[in-house]
């Protein structure tokens, strides 16, 4: 048995580039010889619809939220509601102590009840003089006196009045209320706690339509390129579906993950689609008309993708460079390289060579 060369055991890479192409030589020649023609299987490029999609995680979120507090300040005595509550509007959530406000309260009534009585006694004093005025017993002078008097009265009852009005809107106040049907998302007090005016308390998911807030790839979906047909679905439930349309896109992009802010209002969820719900979305973007291949009908041309092309002339083929939009599972869309109408080969490429004649036989380019 021969041994091989030093040199082929120093370099056995040299040996492994050379040798297809002493074989294809080979080959050439002995195909001149006796005249072989290989059989490949060819195609007719021809446009299909591409249709883009692009699919992200999301949660679903109430339409409308409210954030609520108490108006007045107060330690809180009770705290009737948690996170995951259903409650119903008016329904009481929360209870600061009002002993402050019940005594304001009873200061007012009793303020109430002062000005009342200063009121009649305004009112029948200034009866008696209109009386004597009248007769000549008194003159003009000291009706109008009365008239003042009485006048002052009713102003005062009318301030006492608004006072009390206001204390028994700020002892309503105590109680904090849901301002719509819903479920609680978010609690921010306990009890024993000093609440603040306007400090956040509680947050109320309202009833009623649904949205889904995703983040998806800024290159994906801009404003210029809104998806034309939405489907969601459960993550782990994939077969409960429903459908959704664009909310709204936010004009800004977080630049540190590169995403867009999507809202989509869902359309008649399902019930086993609630709020929290983490769910994915199917976006199809806009269709266009493009060039798909088989995977196995790709080459190479001076490192770059590439095809050999028929020409039905001369029935020979010739490598051409392909520029590849995307690579599907088992399908490669093409951007440019290739027409309509033009024969690729779809198998039989392992052995060919640019200008080697062939015989073809129709495939599928599906």
């Amino acid at each position: 048995m021969g041994r091989l060369p030093p040199t082929s055991r120093k370099f056995p890479w040299l040996l492994a580039a050379v040798l297809p192409l002493l074989l294809a030589s080979c080959s050439d020649e002995a195909s001149e010889k006796t005249g072989y023609v290989p059989t490949v299987r060819v195609a007719t490029a021809a446009t299909v619809s591409d249709a883009v999609t692009v699919s992200g995680t999301g949660e679903v979120k109430p339409r409308v939220e409210s954030v609520l507090s108490f108006k007045v300040s107060g330690r809180v005595i009770a705290r009737d509601v948690g996170v995951g509550d259903r409650v119903k509007v008016g329904q009481v959530l929360a209870r600061i102590d009002p002993t402050e406000q019940k005594a304001d309260l009873a200061a007012a009534e009793a303020a109430i009840r002062a000005r009342q009585a200063t009121l009649r006694t305004a009112e029948s004093y200034l009866n008696r003089r209109r009386t004597l005025t009248q007769t000549g017993a008194l003159p003009q002078q000291q009706l109008d006196e009365a008239i003042q008097q009485y006048d002052s009265a009713v102003n005062d009852l009318d301030a006492a009045q608004a006072n009390l009005a206001s204390v028994q809107e700020s002892l309503a106040q105590t109680e904090l209320k849901a301002d719509a049907d819903g479920l609680i998302t978010a609690v921010s007090i306990e009890p024993g706690e000093v609440v603040q005016p306007s400090s956040a308390a509680f947050k109320l998911a309202h009833d009623g339509e649904l949205d889904a807030v995703f983040n998806v790839d800024e290159s994906a979906l801009t404003r210029d390129t809104p998806p034309e047909s939405v489907e969601v679905a459960l993550v782990d439930r994939p077969d409960t579906r429903a459908v959704a349309h664009i909310q709204e896109i936010s004009p800004s992009v977080d630049r540190k993950l590169g995403t867009v802010r999507l809202k989509l209002s869902i359309t008649d969820p399902p019930p086993e689609i609630t709020l929290g719900s983490a769910i994915v979305a199917y976006a199809k973007l806009s269709e266009v008309g493009r060039i798909s291949i088989p995977s196995q009908s790709l080459t190479s041309a001076n490192g770059k993708p590439a095809v050999f092309v028929v020409d039905p002339a001369t029935e020979t083929v010739e490598t051409r460079q392909i520029e590849v939009l995307r690579y599907d599972a088992d399908r490669i869309i093409v951007a440019n390289g290739l027409e309509p109408g033009d024969q690729f080969v779809v198998e039989g490429t392992q052995f060919l060579y640019p200008k080697q004649k062939v015989r073809t036989v129709q495939g599928d380019a599906q």
